[in-house]
């Protein structure tokens, strides 16, 4: 036996038998009680403020284990030692304690609101804080507040939650719904995703979908340098941290169950023309055009009566209602198990979800299992262990990402399926039906597995010092199938002459990815409380390694079309493709923290990283942060309004960042070789040249970040916080001018400079306002300002997208249209004075700007006319609670945003005649407020990018509504459950928006586009809108 086999065969050895104790060390219950003589059999209720019985409040004998919580009703019975103290406690309530006699063994309790918020306890980097002592800016979202929404992708219950973080969608396809985070703006050209952890564990937005809602216990987000400052290289877009949740803290044994069911359906959807309004428009372009009419008064008659007799003559096709056939049923589950015991504490939790899509042969489907334990070994050793398991399968057509490109854009009369069943390819479809292709053109199957664990140990030296070690692996696995069949279709309804639809030859690609990272850190945290002086330090080591490795095959022509098997295809129609990455972070970092009296509050961060993605002299970067806090409420002189004034914070801190995700490579300072061929004396050679430079100076992005905040909660009910914020990300990544002398493409360099400064504020109200009645608001409101503020004198232009000093990241870039030309006398001047283009413009075609001041024209006249960072976000909350029926309402949206569409998306007259329902509304001598330019096929001046088809991209949207109701006690304990809720659930219900009709104004957003916009297109999967009903039970 070799060492490589001998290591392998150890290490399944060591993860089965961990296996084993997560399963198998959970059904343990080792408990142990001592006799005693004498003994008190305590009972009593306990109350809330408002005389409402607190089911599940911890009753337990002082200093030991002895322990019960209260029933449905607030009762309790629990047989204590004689003169002993009880502690009764709820979250949310202060601990009350009571001591035992002879003359008090019956309680009527009731319990306080504690005056300090319920999230007192913040999760941040490699730790918590309370909330009340933090010195920098942490979003925190409590997912107890959410859960209950039923969506597919947990990451999307973040949008609007928290002010300064956001959160876009590009369509909801089923398995695909991948959102967009950003936090406190866009702060570089590309790779602006934020840092995740999940546990501790570097993860991503779209594992966030991975966790069931029910498993999250709470999302902080870090968004300025001294909260974000701690992770280093990876923080400059900043981190989310999502904690899941952990066994309970009391001795018992718990069940619970989530479940819901709906449908959905798309947001909107262009409305388009009918067969006998799109001769119409045809006819008033060819009039325009001074061509013949190409539909006859007399044809349009025979038509109209035709439609209901012979379909396949006279055809009226809704593209939309034959593509989008599915209602989209989904249904998701979440079982979950808790026990607890004096040294082991464990969750467990189960979840199901499938998918339905809106298309034809589009599905999700992904199980989870979550296993998180802690177990006490000795009063000074604790151990945590963790693994989390996933497994997802996506199917869908080859043809799927052209779905909503097919269905806006063929006209409706053209027949889909002739009435002999055969699918029509011809009149314009060009051999490729969409439907057919769509149904029977093949299909692509996408399968995730995904694998974490996490390891650690804590180890206690001394009352406030301990030392704890963790090694956190993850393995994801992807493998992709994607088989395109080749399909025929017909001219006529007997099929005499036929197409090739979609691929000439069926054809089959079976791509694999493997990734692995590995995570060891190793930390000691000391903490020292003397007189009014605390002080805590933290210091660490990190090490985190990241392997990928790819693996393709493609084969053609395959005779046996149902055997979609890679060995089955032609090997002279063969491929094969593969490549393996790496990278490497050793990293140090420490943490000082001091208050006095938690009146002053300092703190202090550090972190040292070295990242093998550069060269040797430029790897490693040192990352400080400085933040300081003055609780003004703790001061003697607020001791007069100390009972309204909760707490009064104010706040300051400055920090460095770093982002090593730059360049369009995991090795952005080596030089790439062009591989090719070449023939010679009838012989094939293989070819490689070096034909860019390459730059080992490059480093990180940098940024710098000052923030100034305050906090304030009123009343024990009101809590108000509020930010200011400015941040330079210097060292962007930019090509620079070479002289063409060399011969080669330019060098990455580090050059660019972006300014993103803003302000945050969000206020919360939470109360009970009497026995039965319960009211939660919340409102966010957030603006950026985002700025290139030096990219050497130069300017970077992709389609419509465009970059440049002065203006916003990923800014329009186009004409500024000045309206209709609305009189021949004013084409003539233009012709005559100030020629568009070169071409003839007549009344009824757009005007643009010269800008330039050269009196024509041309490419040279655009300029930036929009941008596509949204300058507000904004959302509202509002939950209301009367005797167990619970009503929220979620509203969220972004001002100051623009967004822009093209082609035969909005333009008609393209492509053989896109005409949408506004298209009616055209410009004549009649009609110069009309919604487009006069209908044309010769001409071409009004496809510019211009301002004219850019339209305001901000929104409200009402997120969720939903309507809720928890079942009596009385009727759960006689059936023996502890509580059941049930509600149902609408999302994506109304949005109100002046962008253009039948799209989503978050069309332009493109989470797989390298700078996370992609303009022009609307054929991404539609936005939904969803009706679920749910359940949630507590055995």
């Amino acid at each position: 036996m070799n060492m490589k086999t001998l290591t392998e065969t150890s290490t399944f050895r060591v993860l089965s038998l961990l296996l084993c104790l997560c399963f198998f060390i959970p059904a343990m219950n080792v408990s142990a009680s001592s006799l005693q003589a004498d003994k008190f059999k305590v009972s009593g209720i306990v109350k809330d403020a408002t005389g409402e019985p607190v089911i599940g409040a911890s009753v337990v004998e002082k200093g030991t284990t002895n322990g019960t919580v209260t029933d449905l009703d607030g009762n309790f019975n629990l047989t204590v030692a004689s003169n002993s103290t009880i502690v009764i406690s709820f979250i949310g309530y202060s601990d009350q304690e009571y001591r035992i006699s002879k003359d008090n063994t019956v309680l009527n309790v009731n319990l306080k609101e504690d005056t300090e918020m319920i999230d007192e306890v913040v999760v941040v980097g490699y730790g918590v804080q309370k909330k009340e002592n933090l010195t920098g800016s942490v979003a925190a979202v409590n997912f107890k507040d959410v859960a209950s929404m039923p969506v597919a992708n947990t990451a999307n219950m973040l949008q609007g939650r928290l002010p300064g973080v956001m959160l876009t969608n590009n369509g909801a396809q089923a398995g695909h719904d991948s959102p967009e985070i950003r936090i406190r703006g866009v702060g570089t050209f590309e790779h602006n995703d934020p840092m995740v952890l999940i546990d501790g564990v570097e993860s991503s937005v779209s594992q966030i979908a991975e966790i069931p809602a029910d498993d999250i216990e709470s999302v902080s987000v870090l968004k300025d340098a001294a909260s974000a400052s701690i992770y280093g290289v990876r923080a400059a877009n900043g981190v989310i941290l999502v904690t899941t949740k952990r066994g309970g803290s009391q001795d018992k044994f718990s069940i619970s169950y989530k479940g819901y069911f709906g449908f959905q359906g798309a947001t909107m959807l262009p409305q388009k023309v009918d067969a006998l309004e799109y001769m119409q428009l045809e006819n008033v372009a060819a009039g325009n055009d001074g061509s013949d009419l190409p539909y006859s008064d007399e044809y349009i008659r025979e038509y109209v009566a035709g439609m209901a007799t012979d379909p396949d003559i006279y055809p009226n096709t809704d593209w939309q209602d034959l593509i989008l056939t599915e209602n989209g049923f989904n249904h998701g589950h979440t079982l979950t198990l808790t026990s607890s015991s004096e040294r082991i504490k464990t969750l467990t939790s189960i979840g199901y979800l499938d998918q339905t899509g809106i298309v034809v042969n589009s599905s999700y489907r992904k199980i989870s299992v979550r296993n998180n334990m802690d177990i006490k070994l000795s009063d000074r050793l604790d151990m945590k262990f963790d693994i989390q398991v996933s497994n997802a399968n996506k199917n869908s057509s080859p043809y799927e990402g052209h779905a909503f490109n097919y269905m806006n854009t063929r006209t409706p009369n053209i027949v889909n399926q002739f009435t002999t069943g055969l699918y029509n390819g011809a009149n314009g479809l060009m051999g490729n039906n969409p439907v057919l292709l769509l149904r029977e053109g093949g299909i692509v199957k996408n399968n995730v597995i995904r694998a974490t664990m996490a390891m650690a140990l804590t180890y206690k030296i001394l009352d406030g010092w301990n030392v704890s070690v963790q090694a956190t692996p993850r393995y994801i696995t992807k493998n992709n199938h994607n088989y395109k069949n080749s399909v025929t279709t017909y001219g006529d309804p007997e099929g005499t002459t036929s197409f090739k639809s979609g691929e000439t030859y069926n054809s089959l690609t079976e791509s694999a990815y493997r990734y692995f990272y590995w995570n060891t850190q190793a930390l000691t945290n000391y903490e020292k409380q003397l007189d009014d002086h605390y002080f805590k330090v933290m210091a660490g080591m990190e090490c985190q390694t990241y392997t990928e490795k790819t693996l393709s095959a493609y084969r053609q022509v395959f005779n046996f079309p149902q055997y979609d098997q890679i060995d089955a295809g032609n090997i002279e129609n063969m491929n094969n493709g593969g490549g393996e990455y790496q990278w490497a972070i050793n990293s140090f970092f420490g943490r000082l923290n001091y208050n006095y009296k938690e009146r002053y509050l300092v703190e202090a961060n550090i972190r040292t990283d070295g990242s093998s993605r550069f060269a040797e002299g430029n790897r490693y970067g040192v990352f400080p942060s400085f933040s300081a806090a003055w609780r003004i409420s703790e001061e003697t002189f607020m001791e007069s309004i100390r009972d309204r004034v909760d707490n009064l914070k104010l706040r300051a801190s400055w920090g460095k960042l770093g982002n090593q995700n730059i360049g369009s490579s995991y090795y952005p300072t080596t030089q790439q070789l062009s591989t090719g061929s070449i023939s010679m004396g009838g012989n094939l050679y293989t070819t490689s040249a070096v034909t860019s430079l390459s730059n080992r100076d490059l480093t990180w992005e940098t940024s710098t970040m000052t923030d100034l905040g305050i906090d304030l909660s009123l009343f024990g009910c009101i809590n108000i916080t509020a930010d200011w914020y400015r941040k330079i990300t210097d060292g962007i990544l930019m090509k620079l001018d070479i002289p063409n002398h060399i011969g080669m493409g330019a060098p990455f360099q580090n050059a660019g400079k972006v300014r993103n400064q803003g302000w945050e504020l969000s206020v919360g109200y939470s109360k009970k306002l009497t026995r039965d009645f319960s009211l939660d608001a919340a409102l966010t409101l957030s603006d950026v300002k985002n700025t290139i503020t030096d990219m050497r004198g130069t300017s970077s232009t992709s389609g419509d997208i465009r970059n440049q000093e002065g203006s916003s990241i990923n800014s329009i870039y186009g004409l500024i249209c000045d309206g209709f030309i609305n009189s021949q006398e004013e084409a003539d001047e233009i012709n005559a004075n100030c020629p568009q283009f070169g071409t003839t413009v007549y009344p009824g075609d757009l005007k643009y700007r010269n800008v330039s001041g050269d009196n024509k024209i041309t490419t040279d006249d655009k300029t930036i006319i929009g941008s596509t960072v949204p300058r507000y976000s904004y959302s509202f909350n509002l939950g209301v609670g009367y005797k167990g029926i619970r009503l929220s309402a979620f509203l969220q949206g972004v001002g100051k945003a623009d967004g822009y569409l093209n082609s035969y998306y909005v333009m008609p007259c393209y492509q053989g005649g896109t005409y949408r329902k506004e298209h009616l509304d055209y410009w004549t001598e009649q009609n110069h407020d009309a919604s487009t330019p006069r209908l044309s096929y010769k001409s071409s001046n009004n496809t510019y990018t211009s301002s004219f088809w850019m339209k305001s991209a901000a929104y409200l949207r009402l997120k969720n509504l939903q309507l809720g109701y928890d079942l009596p006690s009385k009727w759960m304990k006689a059936i023996g459950l502890k509580s059941a809720y049930i509600y149902a659930n609408a999302e994506n219900l109304l949005t109100f928006t002046d962008f253009w009709d039948g799209y989503d104004p978050e069309v332009n957003y493109n989470a797989s586009a390298t700078d996370g916009v992609s303009l022009g297109a609307a054929n991404n999967y539609p936005q939904t809108k969803a009706f679920t009903f749910g359940v949630d039970i507590k055995f």
